[in-house]
């Protein structure tokens, strides 16, 4: 039971290196590079 759950846990840290390690910055993203109006911000109160 204890190697189940320590190689899931190298498993899941593998996977979440992998992601932080991938080159996606803002400037490949469309929706950073569109913007966003005040005036199309509602806050709810």
């Amino acid at each position: 039971m204890n190697t189940k759950k320590l190689l899931f846990a190298f498993a899941a840290m593998l996977v979440l290196v992998a992601a932080a390690c991938t080159p996606n910055t803002a400037e490949d993203d469309q929706l950073y590079e569109q913007g966003l109006k005040k005036g199309d911000v509602i806050l709810k109160k």
